[in-house]
């Protein structure tokens, strides 16, 4: 056992262990305490070059036209692109029940929400893309203090916090697809979106407003995603009051970017602003805008907007 042979294994072994047990704590520090991405600040007004020219034929084609066609465009747009501020007013005094939030994981998007949408609004449910499991330890680290830790690639305790502190009672749920949902509909179309329906189902509370915060496409309301499937399953009473919103940075979308560029350019220049109804928009702007379009005003009732 003292021979040179049997040390130099033994080294060996216990170097490997070492090795080992080091990657070990490093990958579970670098998991357990992420840090908070450094975001590019970058302040170009054109950041999608490709689309801008769709912004140039706009503004062109909006010249051309007669003084009263341009004005009633202006006029529509000075009535439907309104301040968050005051959408929320109109919010909170609808009857709505159910919103599809779509978004982007980003951190400003995240960011805006917790400093300027979530301080100024009131509701009962929130609904996150994360497991019960998942969030039972978000809401765990949030408790612990913790100043950051993300949930799809952005940071989502300065969000819980600011929820909790508007309202005390409010109640937050995870609605992700869990891994025994994902076995049981192996091979099944789009099952993900299916299994978190009923996963929102079961969490809902008549009479409540819920707030579902996922990433974008899930909002939309095409087929087979989630928010088509809650419009279907539900009672048509209970249909009349959801509705399903995108919240999207200026320059997270090169369409829109070309679309605000072009806002700016005849004259409505607004800083964080709201569409609230998509369908009643100018058809020239459909036409103009086809891109812009396809992607967004066709498959979402509401569009938030907010600007660096």
């Amino acid at each position: 056992m003292n021979s040179p042979l049997v040390r130099v294994i033994l080294t060996t072994i216990c170097g490997y262990l070492l090795i080992v047990l080091f990657l070990s704590l490093y990958e579970w520090s670098v998991e357990e305490y992420p840090r908070r991405p450094v975001e590019p600040i970058t302040s170009e007004r054109i950041q999608h070059t490709f689309h801008h020219p769709g912004a140039i034929k706009a503004l062109q084609l909006f010249s051309q036209m007669p003084k009263p066609e341009k004005t009633a465009i202006l006029e529509n747009l000075s009535s439907h692109l309104i301040s968050v501020k005051q959408w929320l007013t109109c919010l909170g005094q609808s009857k709505f029940r159910i919103m599809c939030m779509g978004e982007l994981h980003k951190e400003s998007t995240r960011r805006f929400l917790s400093e300027t949408f979530f301080p100024n609004f009131s509701f009962d449910v929130l609904l996150l893309e994360a497991t019960p499991r998942k969030l039972k330890h978000l809401l765990k680290r949030m408790e612990a203090g913790r100043d950051y830790f993300p949930l799809l690639d952005a940071d989502i305790m300065k969000l819980l916090r600011t929820v909790r502190k508007k309202n005390p009672d409010i109640k937050i749920y995870g609605i992700e697809e869990t891994e025994n949902q994902a076995k049981n509909h192996y091979g099944h179309s789009n099952s993900r979106d299916q299994s978190m329906a009923q996963n929102f189902w079961t969490t809902f509370n008549p009479g409540m407003r819920h707030i579902i915060l996922f990433g974008a496409l899930h909002c939309t309301n095409e087929s087979n995603w989630l928010f088509s499937n809650l419009r279907s399953q539900a009672p048509p009473a209970l249909r009349n009051k959801m509705l399903n919103v995108w919240v999207l940075g200026e320059h997270q979308n090169g369409p829109l970017e070309a679309f605000v560029y072009f806002l700016d350019e005849i004259g409505v220049e607004k800083r964080n602003f709201v569409i609230p109804d998509t369908s009643a928009l100018p058809q020239h702007l459909y036409e103009w805008f086809p891109l812009l379009s396809h992607q967004i005003l066709e498959k979402y009732r509401s569009l938030i907007i907010f600007r660096p």
